[in-house]
């Protein structure tokens, strides 16, 4: 194992991380918020770490898959540990370093899921890093270290494939340094647009720039304890839920879009299958909220659902809302959706479970391994009624063969058991039935918020110290789609030499 690489790399995590950290510091210089300090020790310790990890450590070999998986692993560890360190040193957070790492993991990872009762009481430097970690893992801290590999001398092939998302690793360009540059010029592209786009509808600089963070992360951790809800505007709730939309969609369809290639997006199948039941979803939960008899139990007393009653236009509006805002794991909130019908709240957890498109920001399992799924499941029948013929797994143009149909399958099983074995854990721990399932999906696939006592308007503070130390392994696997996760504990408990002693 090249464990000096695999510290050289870590170390240049680092540095990149503290210098991130300027922009937080910048901000609390110019609004005189008190969490100066805080940030620049943390930012300070970062990179103090990171030099002495860089300088210390140098190898010139080639990095092998299993080391590329276990740098992806161990760098969002490092990042959410050394991202704490801000939070940390603040009062809000009572020295729980445990809160401090669950908060970092959730921007990083663009879950979205909180430990704040009260969001407001932060200062501007700690808000506005707490949103910018989003920006960071949404695009992937990693994937900026990829593009940066090449000039140290080494490969960056293994890494890519251990960051990017799906069951297959598309490229731009054939040098994977050139694929990863392209994709962060369209990310910071989409940046500055979307914050355009909201301080020309009114929202001041700072606040923009957190909900674009937030957006295009789909992470979803607002600056408001209302969320986007907070704003109360249709024109930013119009312009955030076309940018989720985007996030959610493969950041290479976005590449065909910037080149006039229009033809490869609406003939990808896995845009129109993310498309449809993204509206479709909307209209069927609009029509379960407005149209549902509720009971008088459920009325008395509640002037949402008896506006919904009323008003079919409002009850559009926050469908649409909380399904794009859900569908593309990005989890920022308009309404309390836990009030809803139980229908639109299993079609909301079933969104939450297929997340969004290969290769975005989104999390979840991803709807090209559903389509593949659904269409291995079409091949299986067909083979029974006519076990002489010859099917075939095909998407579009593409035809799946058995290493990827065996991955998507196991990925599948895989990503269930994470989740019923988290969901046991909770529910052992005695927490209710709902809220461990929905915190389980929700910190697993990446979305933020889920139901009961961790929905809309509530928060993860109420969870024992243990039960946030799953949560947090949780949104990690569910960030790195598991595998990387896996490997690294196969490498710390199986270790390479006893492999090669079996071989012999």
């Amino acid at each position: 194992m090249n464990w000096k690489a695999i510290l050289k790399i870590q170390g240049l995590l680092l540095v990149i991380l503290s210098v991130s950290m300027l922009f937080p510091i910048a901000f609390s210089i110019y609004y005189g918020s008190s969490d100066f300090i805080e940030l620049f020790s943390g930012m300070a310790i970062t990179l103090v770490s990171g030099i002495i990890l860089s300088v210390s450590f140098n190898s010139n070999k080639p990095l092998k898959p299993r080391e590329g998986f276990i740098i992806v692993a161990t760098g969002w560890i490092i990042a959410s540990v050394f991202g704490a360190l801000p939070f940390y040193f603040h009062e809000a957070f009572n020295g729980n370093f445990i809160d401090c790492v669950f908060e970092t993991m959730s921007g990083l990872t663009t879950t979205g899921s909180s430990i704040l009762v009260d969001i407001e009481i932060l200062p501007k430097g700690l808000l506005f890093w707490r949103s910018f970690t989003h920006w960071l893992g949404g695009m992937g801290i990693i994937l900026l270290v990829v593009a940066i590999l090449p000039i140290l001398g080494f490969n960056s092939t293994n890494l890519y494939k251990a960051e990017v998302s799906g069951p297959t690793k598309d490229r731009i360009s054939p040098k994977i340094k050139d694929t990863a540059k392209i994709l962060w010029y369209i990310y910071f592209g989409m940046t500055i647009l979307l914050t355009a786009l909201l301080m020309i509808g009114g929202m001041d600089l700072f606040n923009a720039l957190c909900h674009t963070f937030g957006t295009l992360g789909t992470g979803g951790l607002s600056t408001l304890n209302k969320s986007v809800g907070g704003f109360n505007n249709l024109y930013f709730e119009v312009v955030i839920i076309i940018f989720m939309y985007l996030s959610g969609m493969n950041f290479f369809l976005h590449y065909s879009l910037i080149k006039g290639k229009f033809t490869d997006i609406f003939s990808n199948r896995e845009w129109r299958f993310y498309t449809i039941l993204l509206i479709g979803s909307t209209f069927l939960i609009s029509l379960n909220i407005h149209y549902y008899n509720y009971s008088a139990e459920i009325l008395n007393n509640n002037s949402i659902l008896l506006l919904y009653k009323e008003s079919y236009g409002l009850c559009l509006r926050h469908s649409f809302f909380q399904t794009i805002s859900l569908g593309t794991c990005t989890g920022y909130t308009t309404t309390n959706f836990d009030l809803w019908p139980s229908f639109s709240k299993i079609l909301l957890i079933s969104l939450m479970f297929i997340g969004g498109s290969a290769g975005s920001t989104s999390g979840g399992i991803k709807q090209i391994r559903i389509i593949i799924l659904i269409k291995f499941v079409i091949v299986e029948i067909k083979r029974l009624i006519y076990p002489k013929a010859y099917f075939s797994v095909k998407v579009g143009n593409q035809v799946y063969q058995d290493p990827v149909l065996k991955n998507v399958i196991a990925y599948f099983i895989v990503f269930l058991l994470a989740f019923a074995s988290v969901t046991l854990i909770l529910t052992f721990r005695g927490y209710d039935i709902v809220t461990s399932f929905s915190a389980s999906i929700a910190t697993l696939s990446g979305v933020g918020p889920g139901l009961a006592r961790v929905g809309a308007i509530g928060s993860f503070a109420f969870f024992d110290n243990f039960s946030k130390l799953v949560l947090i392994f949780n949104m990690l696997i569910g960030r790195l789609e598991i595998y990387s996760v896996l490997i690294l504990f196969y490498t710390l408990f199986y270790p390479e030499r006893l492999f090669v002693k079996m071989k012999r």
